[in-house]
């Protein structure tokens, strides 16, 4: 039996905002490649330029990653104080000119969770998955190159959407949704992450479908 592949790894970002209730942004992939057609939040491998800009302590490097593929997937940079609509940058060029400014808004980001793709995988991810609290109502301007739709949507209708058989998602989008379904605010996601031990390694197994996933630690009221 030959070795798994070294898992890559991988940032996700659940971008949430207050809109009559908790709603996390939704993004569509194209119907082509590993993850085609699925609704998926924003994220991505990290690249070596999200080492270079961050530090070597931590997981700065993650959450540099994350943030920059949110602002070249749905064109919102998120920053201390919010966030911006970014230039339709790439890479290092999006890093420096978010840099330049106010920089970026790594200490909004809220580590949640800790996933492997299965050892059987032929592609595997080792994803690191962070909440990211934001205001407003950002226009979203999506790569065409890497999407084709989103939405802004409660945990609960993007659930609906799935069981209606309308929406595919993989195991650890609909745990993620299940762990934010449970949530009535952005403080309530918020405190609960905080208690999680966001870098215990969670690795389905095959044939896994309906995991409801608590968090080790995660604070509950």
């Amino acid at each position: 039996m030959s070795d798994p592949v070294v898992a890559r790894p991988a940032s996700t970002v659940l971008l949430v905002r207050s809109n009559n209730g908790l709603e996390v942004l939704m993004v569509q992939r194209p119907a082509r490649g590993f993850f085609g057609g699925l609704m998926v939040f924003p994220g991505g491998a990290v690249e070596p330029c999200d080492i270079e800009r961050g530090r070597s302590e931590g997981d700065h490097d993650f959450r540099i990653a994350g943030l920059r593929e949110t602002a070249e997937e749905v064109g919102v940079a998120v920053t201390p104080s919010g966030h911006v609509v970014s230039p339709r940058l790439r890479g290092s060029e999006l890093l420096g000119e978010v840099a330049a400014g106010e920089g970026w808004g790594t200490d909004r980001m809220t580590l949640v969770s800790r996933w492997i793709t299965p050892r059987i995988a032929p592609k595997r991810f080792d994803t690191r998955f962070y909440l990211v609290p934001i205001e407003g109502d950002p226009k979203v301007t999506l790569d065409p190159d890497e999407l084709v739709g989103h939405s802004w949507v409660t945990p609960a209708q993007a659930l609906r959407n799935h069981a209606g058989g309308e929406w595919a998602m993989i195991l650890p989008t609909l745990s993620h949704l299940r762990w934010l379904e449970r949530r009535s605010t952005i403080d309530e996601a918020v405190y609960a992450a905080r208690g999680t031990d966001g870098l215990t390694i969670i690795e389905p197994i095959e044939g896994e479908s309906e995991l409801l996933v608590r968090y080790r630690g995660e604070h509950e009221d």
